[in-house]
């Protein structure tokens, strides 16, 4: 029984392209049994995983202005 594991990345850049700030999110899902159906295991984690996409967006949003207006 493998499992494996998936990871997505997204880096965005932030304020001016001189002041060079970037933001990430990354995702993992691990665990993922390659002997059962991968995408039954995959549909069960992503409403989770919507939510948590929201919420730390959401998050990250309100503190990138934060820094923002500070500068």
């Amino acid at each position: 029984m493998a499992k494996v594991n998936m990871h997505l990345g997204f880096t965005f850049r932030v304020g001016p392209l001189d002041m060079n700030q970037y933001g990430r999110i990354d995702l993992n899902v691990d665990q993922i049994d390659t002997e059962l159906d991968v995408k039954e295991q995959l549909e069960k984690v992503q409403g989770a995983s919507n939510e948590m996409w929201d919420f730390i967006k959401s998050t990250i949003d309100t503190k990138l202005d934060e820094v923002l207006d500070e500068g």
